[in-house]
Parts: structure tokens; C-alpha cells; sequence
């Protein structure tokens, strides 16, 4: 089976062709290209994955299934890798699969077994983040729900799941690619034990998540998991309270 995996949740955007001869969980890389610069993914995207199917001699007819990042992270990122995957997905009538932001960066992990916790800045020192349990290699039991938390929220999380832990004392893997943002902070709270990635650690490579639980969508109905209302409709709620609870909640306005 070949398979293309992308992701586009944050500045930087990954793009692997994997192959499995067996399942998705154990698929070989063929072709890979990270990007973490500000060109806009939306200009992007296209051009790399023709270049990498050109580079290994692979037509897009070829392509047997389709893995993206369904979030949370950047509303404009993920809606442009998620619109990409389904057209690919329905267009050669092929299996789409999901996998969270949070979860994606999990698999930078460098241990088999451990506490890892990662986030994405959701600005104002708020942020998305979520904690795993791994076992073996691969997430074993989320025991920080991915949710969007202030920073505080979400470091009282981390500090609770230690206290409930067999094993107080080990450490504790933070991985995000806005550590910089929130690293004196963790460091204040859980000192030595945090240990926060960076560098290379901390940028998503799609071809590291096989081993992570794949979820299959369905095409038609699949959508960003945003986590969180973009800044522009909160203000538009705020400004439109009584239209906003009538309408059940969408954020649409009729131009008619």
C-alpha cells in the first residue's frame, strides 16, 4: 500500500510517501520533505508533493490511502491540509485517516516508555496540549485530555497526573514547537524532572506517526478538530450575542 502523509497544524509542514507491505502500522519511508519557514503553506503543499512523487517515480493515481494532522493548531493550516487530504481522498476513492496535532508530536518522543506531554501555543498564554502515557514505543493511554487550557490549567494537569503515578520521580518529556514561549514556566514548576525538547525534536515529521493509533475518516463529513473558535468569531459573538444563540451557534451571516 502507498500512502501520503501530511501535516500542516503549525509553521512547519511535513509531507511523507510511505509504503507497507502489511498495514499502515508498519510502513517504510520512501520520500520526505519538512519545511519550517513562513511561506505560506497554501503555495507550498502542491508543488512539494508532485516533487516528491516525481523523485520516487510515483503517479498521484498511485497513492492507496491518505493520512493528515485533523488538529488542533493554525485555523488556516489546518483547514488547507485537511481540504488537500479529502480532495486526494475522494477524488481516488481511497481510505482518509486522522491522527491529532498532539498526537503527531508525541511520536518525537525519544524513549520508549515515559510521560510526554505536548502543546501548541494558542497565544495570550493559552495553549492546546495533551498528555500521553507511552508503552513500547507508541501512546499506551492519554492522561492529559487534548483540550485547549491556560498555561496554568494545563501545568496543573501535568502536576496531577504525577501525583497519581506508580513512579513520582521520573521525568517528565515536554515537546512542542513554541517550548521557548512556555519554557521558564515549566522549569518553575517541575524544575529538573522536565525534560523539554528542542531543535529538530520539536518539528512534526509525518513519517514517525505509523506506530501512533490512526483513526479512519469519513470523507464526506470529516472536519478540522479546531479545539477552539477563531479569535474572529469570538468577536463576532461578542458583538452579536442575541443572533449567536438564536442561530444555535453558527458563526455565518446572510448576505442576501
Amino acid at each position: 500500500m502507498k500512502i501520503l502523509a501530511l501535516d500542516t497544524s503549525t509553521k512547519a509542514m511535513s509531507i511523507a510517501l510511505m509504503e507497507a507491505v502489511e498495514d499502515l502500522n508498519h510502513a517504510r519511508m520512501q520520500a520526505e520533505t519538512t519545511t519550517n519557514t513562513k511561506i505560506k503553506h497554501s503555495t507550498q503543499l502542491l508543488p512539494l508533493v508532485e516533487s516528491l512523487l516525481r523523485a520516487i517515480h510515483w503517479a498521484p493515481t498511485d497513492i492507496e490511502a491518505v493520512i493528515v494532522t485533523r488538529g488542533p493548531g493554525s485555523y488556516t493550516g489546518l483547514r488547507i491540509g485537511v481540504t488537500f487530504a479529502k480532495t486526494m481522498a475522494w477524488t481516488l476513492n481511497i481510505p482518509l485517516y486522522s491522527i491529532t496535532s498532539l498526537e503527531a508530536l508525541s511520536a518525537n518522543h525519544p524513549v520508549d516508555d515515559g510521560l510526554i506531554f505536548t502543546f501548541i501555543n494558542a497565544r495570550r498564554q493559552t495553549l492546546f496540549g495533551a498528555g500521553y502515557q507511552f508503552k513500547q514505543g507508541t501512546i499506551a493511554e492519554e492522561v492529559v485530555t487534548s483540550d485547549y487550557y491556560t498555561l496554568a490549567e494545563f501545568l496543573a494537569q501535568v502536576e496531577q497526573v504525577l501525583k497519581e503515578t506508580t513512579n513520582p520521580n521520573q521525568s517528565l518529556y515536554f515537546v512542542s514547537p513554541d517550548y521557548q514561549e512556555f519554557h521558564d514556566a515549566i522549569v518553575a514548576r517541575f524544575g529538573e524532572q522536565a525534560v523539554i525538547l528542542t531543535g529538530e525534536e520539536v518539528v512534526m515529521r509525518a513519517s514517525q506517526w505509523m506506530h501512533l493509533p490512526l483513526r479512519r475518516e469519513d470523507v464526506a463529513t470529516f472536519i478540522p478538530e479546531y479545539l477552539k473558535r477563531a479569535e474572529a468569531e469570538e468577536h463576532w459573538r461578542e458583538a452579536h450575542q442575541e443572533e449567536a444563540l438564536n442561530d444555535g451557534g453558527h458563526y455565518v451571516e446572510r448576505a442576501d
